[in-house]
This record gives C-alpha cells, sequence and structure tokens, in this order.
C-alpha cells in the first residue's frame, strides 16, 4: 500500500501564504493589513493593539491579554471594528472564549491558530468567508456556530480541531475548501447542506471518527484525498450528480462495505478505494470509460466485480492484491488491461466472450477464463448468445442451457446437454429472464452459473405536441418523450412547410426534451421529432401544425 504522510502545520500554513501570495499587495507606509485596507501605527485599547484604516475603521492586529472569557469591542474611539487582523489570538492557550462583535466582517488567516482552550465561538452573522486556517489546531473547540450569512469554508479552517464532534453547516455555504476538516478526529457525523457544489481536497482527510456524511444532490466533485483514511465510514451515498471523484478520495476507508458510482462519473482515479479492506460490492456506473491505477488494491473483501462495457481501460495494479476476488466480469470494450492489473488475485476467474482482450489477457497471465454471454440487457426481437466454456475439471466438457421469465418457476431448455458452446436464445417477451448454463465433465461433475438478461420493448416515440392550430407569432411546445430501446434518450426536431421537400433542423440530438417552435408564415407545417437511445436506435413521429392569422 502506498501512505501519504501530511505534516498538518506545514499544509496549514502553505494553504495559508499561497491565499496571502495571490492578492498582490503593495505596501502603503509602512504596512498593509491583509484586509488589503492600509493602516497607520499601531495603538493600544485595553488588551488589545489596534489600526486605524484609511476608511477610518478599526482593525484588531493583536491581543495581549491572558485568555479567559474575552469580548472583542465593537468600537473603539468611535470608529468600527470591522477586521480581525492575521494571528491575532495565536497561540492565546489561556483564550476559552471569544465574543465577535456584528461589526466584524473579515477575519484573518490562523487569527485564532493554536488557541487550544477555546471551546467556542458564535461566527457573526456580518460574515460571508470563514478564513483559511482560522482555528487550526484548536483542539479543544467542541462547538461552533456557522451563521447564514457565510457562503465559504476556507482552505483548512478547521484544520486539527480534535474535539470537534458535530457541526451544522448552512444552507448559505456552496464550497468546502481544501483541508477544510482535516483531521478532526472527534467528527462523527456531518450534513452537508444541497447548496454545496463541491467538496475540496482534503477537505475530511484522516477524520477517523466519521460514521456518517450525507452528500446532497448539489454536489459535481469530490476532490483528491476528500475522505482519505475515515476508518469510521460504513456508509456513502454519491448522488447521481456528481461527476468527478478524485485521485485517493476514499484510501483506506477499512469500515465502506459498498459503494455505488454514479452514472455522470467517467472515469475512477487513482487509489480511489485503495485498502478498503471492508468493501464487498461495487457498481460501477455505465459511463466509466477508465479505472484508475491501484483503484482497488487491497480489497481483499471485494469478492466479484463487473465491469460495464463503457469501459476501454484498466490500468495498472487496478484489483491487485484483492485476494478474495474470484470472479470478474470483463466487457468486449475493454481493450488494455495495465501492468499487475490483477497481481495476487489468486482464486481469479474472469468472465468475458471469445476472441475479446480479456480472452487474451487472461490466456496471456495464466488466469482461468469462462466465456460470459453476450449481453444482459437487449430489446425484444434480438438474440442473446450464451458462449460456453470451461476450465480445470477432468474435460471432455458437455453444456447444457435452460432459461425462463423471472416471474416463472419452471425453466425451459433451449439446449441439452452437447458438446456445442454457442448457443443462441431469443427470448419471446419484454420482461427479465434468468439464464442457467450448465457444465457436465467427463465424471459427470455438473457446475451451473447463472445470468439474468433484461428485455425492453421496442423503442417507442410517444412525444406530443402542445398544439394542433396556433396562431401566427405564437410558440408551439414540443416535448420529446420515449419508452422502450436502451434508455439514453436524445431528442432532435425538423420542421418545414408542407409545401417545401426540405427540412430544417430546429434542434440536433440532445438531451433538451422540450423544444419550442415559432412559426412565422400562417401554412401548414410539417414537424418531425426523433428519437434516439443510446445504441443509435432512431423512432420518428410526425405532427401537421397549422399557422392561422
Amino acid at each position: 500500500m502506498k501512505k501519504n504522510s501530511i505534516l498538518h502545520k506545514v499544509l496549514a500554513l502553505s494553504l495559508a501564504a499561497a491565499v496571502l501570495a495571490g492578492t498582490g499587495f503593495t505596501v502603503v507606509g509602512s504596512y498593509v493589513g491583509t484586509s488589503g485596507i492600509s493602516v497607520s501605527a499601531a495603538e493600544v485599547y485595553g488588551d488589545f493593539e489596534y489600526e486605524v484604516n484609511d476608511d477610518n475603521t478599526v482593525t484588531v492586529t493583536r491581543y495581549t491579554g491572558n485568555g479567559g472569557d474575552v469580548t472583542t469591542p465593537s468600537e473603539i474611539d468611535g470608529k468600527s471594528v470591522t477586521y480581525i487582523e492575521y494571528g491575532a489570538f495565536s497561540h492565546c492557550t489561556g483564550l476559552t472564549s471569544i465574543a465577535i462583535p456584528n461589526s466584524v466582517t473579515s477575519i484573518g488567516n490562523l487569527a485564532f491558530e493554536d488557541c487550544t482552550g477555546l471551546t467556542s465561538i458564535t461566527i457573526p452573522d456580518s460574515m460571508t468567508t470563514i478564513s483559511p486556517s482560522v482555528f487550526l489546531g484548536c483542539t479543544g473547540l467542541t462547538n461552533i456556530t456557522i451563521p447564514d450569512s457565510v457562503t465559504k469554508i476556507g482552505d483548512g479552517a478547521f484544520l486539527d480541531c480534535t474535539g470537534l464532534t458535530s457541526i451544522t453547516i448552512p444552507d448559505s455555504v456552496t464550497s468546502i475548501g481544501d483541508s477544510a476538516f482535516h483531521s478532526c478526529t472527534g467528527l462523527t457525523s456531518i450534513t452537508i447542506p444541497d447548496s454545496v457544489t463541491s467538496i475540496g481536497n482534503y477537505a475530511f482527510y484522516g477524520c477517523t471518527g466519521l460514521k456518517s456524511i450525507t452528500i446532497p444532490d448539489s454536489v459535481t466533485s469530490i476532490g483528491n484525498y476528500a475522505f482519505y483514511d475515515c476508518t469510521g465510514l460504513t456508509s456513502i451515498t454519491i448522488p447521481d450528480s456528481v461527476t468527478s471523484i478524485g485521485n485517493y478520495a476514499f484510501y483506506g476507508c477499512t469500515g465502506l462495505t459498498n459503494i455505488t458510482i454514479p452514472n455522470r462519473v467517467t472515469s475512477i482515479g487513482n487509489d480511489v478505494f485503495a485498502g478498503c479492506t471492508g468493501l464487498t460490492s461495487v457498481s460501477i456506473g455505465n459511463s466509466i470509460a477508465s479505472i484508475g491505477s491501484y483503484a482497488f488494491e487491497g480489497c481483499t473483501g471485494l469478492t466479484s466485480i463487473t465491469i460495464p462495457d463503457s469501459v476501454t481501460y484498466i490500468a495498472n495494479g487496478a484489483f491487485e492484491g484483492c485476494t478474495g476476488l474470484t470472479s470478474i466480469t470483463i466487457p468486449d470494450s475493454v481493450t488494455s488491461i495495465g501492468y499487475r492489473a490483477f497481481y495476487r488475485c489468486t482464486g481469479l476467474t474472469i468472465y468475458g466472450t471469445k476472441g475479446s482482450y480479456a480472452e487474451t489477457y487472461a490466456k496471456n497471465n495464466h488466469i482461468p477464463f469462462v466465456s460470459d454471454i453476450s449481453a444482459k440487457e437487449i430489446v425484444l426481437g434480438e438474440t442473446v448468445t450464451v458462449n460456453a466454456k470451461a476450465v480445470l475439471g477432468d474435460g471432455d466438457y458437455t453444456y447444457a442451457v435452460l432459461y425462463r421469465k423471472k416471474t416463472d418457476t419452471k425453466w425451459t431448455v433451449k439446449q441439452n446437454y452437447s458438446t456445442n458452446d454457442t448457443i443462441v436464445v431469443k427470448p419471446a417477451k419484454a420482461t427479465d429472464y434468468d439464464v442457467c448454463v450448465k457444465v457436465k465433465d467427463s465424471t459427470g461433475k455438473i457446475v451451473k452459473k447463472f445470468f439474468e438478461v433484461k428485455v425492453n420493448e421496442k423503442l417507442k416515440n410517444t412525444s406530443t405536441i402542445s398544439a394542433a392550430t396556433i396562431k401566427k407569432g405564437n410558440t408551439v411546445t414540443l416535448n420529446g418523450s420515449a419508452t422502450g430501446g436502451m434508455g439514453g434518450y436524445t431528442y432532435a426536431v425538423l420542421y418545414k412547410k408542407k409545401a417545401e421537400t426540405k427540412w430544417t433542423t430546429r434542434q440536433g440530438y440532445k438531451d433538451n426534451s422540450e423544444i419550442l417552435v415559432r412559426p412565422y408564415t400562417n401554412t401548414d407545417y410539417d414537424i418531425c421529432i426523433k428519437v434516439k437511445d443510446k445504441t443509435g436506435t432512431i423512432a420518428k413521429k410526425y405532427f401537421t401544425v397549422t399557422v392561422t392569422k
């Protein structure tokens, strides 16, 4: 296993430095605050050092007291306190609580760094951003209230806050920054609101106490290392909205038992689920084109997996060390398998079709190969081919094939035991079928393998229009819809005047199923709505629209 070590302080300081470096400050007089406002020389107000900004507001630059319960002033000499400077309370280990007035609109990076005695804090509702590394190392912090005004939780904001057990993120927050909750080992649960669209790199890295987390449908990306080593996490649902899962995102999440990768995700990154030893079930979405290096390395609990026919490439070490993996189905779409992809998978049998790259790979790597059926989903009228093959045993194999509707109990014999190893089955109804392939060797020993085949109705265009007669200048709404076929529908619309022969394309094939057409001539129009499924099968439907004055 590859394990990355991270020095938390170095990471946090580098995050803060990166933020400051990007501001492009220029010196005005002797000093420029990180708020971007030029300020004068430091003055003292009680236990606070402060500066007066050019706009006649005040920045608190340093706290010099002994700690305890502290209240930050809202005004000094009649001037409003609007900013708490970078590192102002840094290393104030005696600080137990702090009241921040609503006049404060911004708190600088590392402002409360290593305030280990701080147990609770309320963020004023005048703030919109929780700055990077602002509570770094506040190990005693157990309670924090984030107001609805906050839209962004900055990089490393709560890094190493090991005492934090729960936190409520308001609906106003749209992004969770890199390392925002890095190493919050006491955090047991968190709910991410449906306003958040991205989870940053390292966001929950090393949150070993985290048992559950809800990711809303608004999230489209999960960053690199986002849940790395969250060993207490037992379940997580990745919503269909997610299109990107970063490298190492769930590395070492040993408590995870099953995972579903949604259909919009196009690739599984490097080491994403490596070391997830408890993982027994994985469902891979049908848009995945590649499985990254060491993606499932060391997933010793994984016993079987089916690769969808969208996948073309399985990278180096993708399933290395999956010692419990006994079967994997590799489709014809796979044309490349990397070095050591199935290394140390000692009990593995690969299932695929004759003549496929999977068969060649299995032969070259001395992995047992068993032929599969040609398709798990078809349209009524099509056939599935059973390519029967067996390994080991005592040879002289014969093959039998039976099938039944899933709702029936009685099996129909398509072929009794015969040396014929290619059997074609043509289902008669649009429903789900069970198919059983039996292999018998020369000793009479029989081994069975079962498949499920889904038979869909033929593609039917069920599109409608809002009106058959409209007035000139008005619009007609076309609602594309379909049933049957293989799903993944896209819609195209063409129209022409009835007296003409040439069609005009209003929309090429797109997911958009509602199309508006506004004819400008009072005559009859022909309209054609085309529906195409994911196999390229097309069904057309025609309408006539009369346009009056």
